[in-house]
């Protein structure tokens, strides 16, 4: 049988944070396979925890336990939840954080983490992560069942997701993060765009950029020139190759974070410009 996974994302940056969360776990499961996905969410920012866990969904074999912390709310009333969805688990803060495996899942179940004897022995009011979640993880890593750790809710918190729509003659998304090349990745989905542009050339605009056609990969455009593409994720995405398109827009990669996006249908396919 393979070790059980449990991937880790937090906003604890490079901080021994994360790996006491991980002794915890290792002390309950030792033959856990620990995977981090991502600590460098910015501080405090729920949303940009959620955009990390949305891009691995279907990634992950079954039976995978996902660990998450960003956590604004650690010491108040807010709930710890423990999520099975998609055939897997999802443990941390009842903040919107786990609003991309719910979308995704209509049949996901939340529970509240009420029973304490799957916690540490001393939970501080500052650290869940350590205390609360990380010990839940290892226990689902071990077999647990969810329902053991607390009641069923009904009402897990869900952020208000950016969703696509059509006006008239474009297609309207928004701008949901900026990657560390500085990449801009939209809301707007292959299949969605595709079938707006119904074989017509695109043209994408993002305030004063325009970008006419899309390109098959990075290298399509001349060095410095700005482009789009549907990338790895099949989401719509400004880039430059070579470059950094956030940067060279004055966008910070919060500051990027709903800036409108527009694909319009053009009438000849160009280089941008």
């Amino acid at each position: 049988m393979n070790p059980p996974i449990i991937t880790l994302t937090s906003d604890f940056g490079p901080d021994l944070f994360v790996g006491q969360m991980k002794g915890v776990i290792l002390g309950v499961c030792p033959r856990a396979r620990l995977v981090d996905l991502s600590h460098g969410v910015a501080s405090q920012d729920v949303w940009g925890g959620a955009l990390v866990l949305e891009q691995i969904l279907g990634v992950f074999p079954a039976g995978t336990v996902h660990l998450a912390v960003v956590d604004p709310g650690v010491g108040s009333q807010r709930r710890g939840l423990a999520i099975a969805a998609l055939g897997q688990y999802w443990v941390g803060p009842d903040n919107g954080l786990f609003t991309p495996p719910l979308r995704a899942d209509p049949g996901a179940k939340a529970y509240h983490l009420t029973n304490a004897r799957y916690f540490r022995p001393t939970v501080s009011a500052t650290f869940h992560g350590r205390d609360v979640f990380a010990p839940v993880a290892a226990h689902l890593a071990r077999g647990v069942s969810p329902a053991s750790l607390g009641p069923e809710v009904a009402d897990p918190v869900r952020l208000e997701w950016p969703l696509p729509r059509r006006d008239n003659d474009a297609l309207r998304g928004q701008v949901l993060f900026a990657d560390r090349f500085g990449n801009l990745i939209t809301n707007l989905e292959r299949g969605l765009v595709e079938e707006f542009l119904d074989g017509r050339p695109a043209r994408v605009e993002l305030g004063g950029l325009v970008v006419e056609g899309l390109s098959s990969c990075y290298a399509a455009a001349a060095p410095g020139q700005p482009l789009a593409l549907f990338n790895s994720l099949e989401r719509l995405e400004l880039a430059i190759n070579n470059g950094d398109l956030s940067g060279k827009l004055g966008l910070s990669p919060l500051g990027a974070r709903g800036a409108p996006v527009l694909v319009r249908a053009g009438e000849q396919t160009r280089q941008a410009r």
